[in-house]
């Protein structure tokens, strides 16, 4: 028996280690299964992120491109192409934010991000996103806003920006005829929080009452004849439906088949500032003014900013839509290169991309701050970026950037953005000032229509000329000088270039003189410019010999017409004040300092043609013989191009 016994116990025992060992093992596998689904959903995160970034990088050139079309294209039809693009474009950029949404919702990953917002603003970005397929379409809009709703408020104001526009957009896609109705109405609560009640009617097709519970199923298809023609399989309302639940609340619909819907919620928010909205209607109308006709709100010419990114369209998308602001522009590639520019010159201002090669730039930003001798160490760094996840900016700001910016570049935001950062003496506003109607309504003998007459026999536009001076006479006319005293310069560099065959270099100064050309309304000699410049970069030198005589002819022509026009503009302007003594134009001790500001400014910015314009100018003062000595020795300079012995020259005055 007791044999028995221990064979029992020690069977017992075997299948008892047997039991942990498997035990053991099926935790072992618990956890390499744990880990891999970790490993999995932080590939998952990395990924998104990364398709965030290079998916809205394209659709920021596309929209950027497009926008600068819509600023300067004159042709109706060009313009109605161009809205349509933006209109495409924003539809794929809401589809990717969609999928990315979508992603962490399934993986219950996206979480609500809640700060102060203002009521007028988010109304104010919600109608604007809609509008331009709404006057398309002929629609309506009424808006049926609270006047006294708290106008400050404590939520998730992006993903309510993402559910009202989403109800919004599909309001307007299935509305053909008739009108859209935002209404937006409140009641108190307790504890300082309201309840927010949104309604978005339409008097579109409407919904068949079986088909009403797949709208909240992804990719689901609506069985309605009338949807065939312009439906949508896709994301938003799935979404919608669940980020209206994570903030504890319920979309409700109601839908008369053929006459229109009505999607409504109600949500809970907190109020920061008790002041009443007051009537949104009245200041969006206000509002829509300026929505299709660009103007620049501020102009800041001796304001230098940085622009970094490696993508070369996304560069020249943010130089062309601040190319209105007159700012000094830098450009650089790559983390390296900012450092190396930033060793050089100093600049008021820097926006960086993020997801750069080699050195991205949150690392590029800890390198200025931490660049010894740096003068631009501590100047305002915004980083403008496609990373449009949730907590992008929150991340931005800890790693000690400014401000925050996402791509596509939204025009109005950055400039916004750069009236705040930069510093008040170098930015005037214009306050949104269009060019003076004299300019767009000349009547036919008044002054201005016989300039212009006279100036388009000589081959220029008034109009656009003044357009790119925002409308200033006086600047337009100084500019006019400095491009005469330009023209001979340029025609001679030119030949010279040619003569020896020099592609690269004439290259860089028919693309100058194209730039030139553009700014004093000669249209006509920058198209002849810019097709030049073409054949130049393709290597055509044949070509470029053949045509480049009648670029010069134009030149020529134009150089004596606007000598003429200039010196009878002259004589019939000039004062009794300034008219010239034995020793040339008076001035006084103050103007001739600020002049010589001006001077060293452009030549700190290596702008040779500028500050030779300038120095003729200069010239033309009465000045004791020393400063007459000093600008013979800064023009031997510049003409040198040694514009760093031009400015010591200068500083030395100063």
């Amino acid at each position: 028996m007791g044999q028995e016994t221990k064979k029992t116990t020690a069977k017992k025992g075997t299948e008892l280690s047997q039991a942990q060992e498997a035990l053991q093992q099926k935790n072992e596998e618990l956890e390499a299964a744990k880990s891999a689904v970790e490993k999995a959903e932080y590939a998952r995160d990395i990924f998104l992120a990364n398709m965030s970034h290079e998916l809205r990088t394209p659709i920021n050139t596309i929209l950027g491109l497009n926008e600068l079309i819509l600023r300067e294209s004159q042709e109706e039809t060009i313009k109605e192409y161009a809205r349509d693009i933006r209109q495409a474009g924003n539809i794929l950029l809401a589809l990717v934010s969609d999928i990315l949404d979508f992603s962490k919702l399934e993986a219950d990953k996206l979480e609500l991000t809640e700060g102060i917002y203002d009521v007028s603003s988010l109304l104010n970005d919600l109608i604007n996103s809609i509008s331009v397929q709404q006057r398309r379409k002929k629609l309506d809009l009424a808006l049926e806003i609270a006047q006294d709703i708290p106008y400050k408020l404590f939520g998730d104001e992006i993903h309510i920006r993402q559910i009202i526009g989403n109800l919004l957009s599909n309001a307007v896609r299935y509305t053909d005829k008739g009108k859209i109705t935002l209404h937006m109405s409140w009641k108190e609560l307790k504890d300082d929080t309201i309840e927010i009640y949104v309604i978005v009617k339409d008097t579109g097709i409407g919904i068949k009452e079986k088909d009403i519970p797949k709208l909240f199923q992804a990719f689901q298809r609506m069985d309605s004849t009338a949807r065939s023609n312009d439906d949508r399989t896709g994301l938003g309302l799935a979404i919608t439906y669940r980020l209206i639940e994570m903030m504890g609340g319920k979309l409700e619909v109601q839908s008369v088949y053929g006459k229109g819907s009505a999607f409504s919620f109600k949500i809970v928010q907190k109020v920061v500032d008790r002041e009443p909205l007051g009537d949104f209607e009245k200041q969006y109308a206000e509002s829509l003014r300026s929505i299709e006709d660009y103007h620049e709100k501020f102009i800041a010419p001796m304001g230098r900013i940085l622009i970094v990114d490696d993508n070369a369209m996304n560069l020249a998308v943010a130089q062309g839509l601040l190319k209105g602001t007159r700012l000094q522009i830098d450009v650089a590639a790559s983390g390296e290169e900012c450092l190396e520019l930033i060793k050089r010159k100093t600049y008021h201002l820097i926006c960086m991309d993020h997801m750069m090669p080699v050195m991205d730039g949150v690392q590029t930003l800890h390198a200025i701050r931490e660049l010894e001798g740096n003068p631009s160490k501590d100047i305002p760094v915004i980083a403008l970026t496609a990373n449009a996840v949730a907590g992008a900016k929150e991340m931005y700001l800890k790693e000690g950037f400014q401000d925050y910016l996402t791509k596509p570049i939204d025009a109005d935001k950055l400039e916004n953005m750069l009236i705040e950062y930069l510093p008040s003496n170098v930015v005037y506003l214009t306050h949104n000032q269009k060019i003076s109607d004299e300019y767009e309504q000349a009547e036919e003998g008044s002054e201005l229509a016989i300039r212009e007459s006279q100036l388009y026999l000589i081959g220029f536009n008034l109009r656009n000329g003044l357009r790119y001076m925002g409308g200033d006479k006086a600047l337009y006319g100084k500019v006019l000088h400095d491009f005469h005293s330009i023209l001979q310069e340029k025609e001679e560099a030119l030949k010279d270039f040619l003569q020896k065959g020099d592609m690269p270099g004439y290259t860089i100064i028919v693309h100058s003189l194209k730039g030139n050309a553009r700014n004093v309304g000669a249209d006509d000699l920058a198209d002849e410019a810019f097709e030049l410049e073409k054949m130049a970069k393709a290597g055509q030198l044949e070509d470029v010999t053949v045509r480049s005589p009648i670029l010069f002819s134009m030149m020529n022509s134009m150089r004596n017409s606007l000598k003429v026009y200039l010196e009878s503009e002259d004589a019939e302007e000039k004062k009794p004040e300034q008219a010239e003594s034995e020793g040339g134009i008076r001035i006084s001790e103050d103007e001739w300092v600020s002049a010589l500001r001006e001077l060293a400014a452009r030549l700190d910015d290596f702008d040779g043609d500028s500050a030779a314009a300038k120095l003729r100018e200069l010239k033309r003062y009465e000045r004791p013989e020393s400063d007459k000595k000093m600008l013979r020795l800064c023009e031997k300079a510049v003409k040198d191009y040694a514009y760093d012995i031009a400015l010591e020259i200068v500083n030395a005055v100063l």
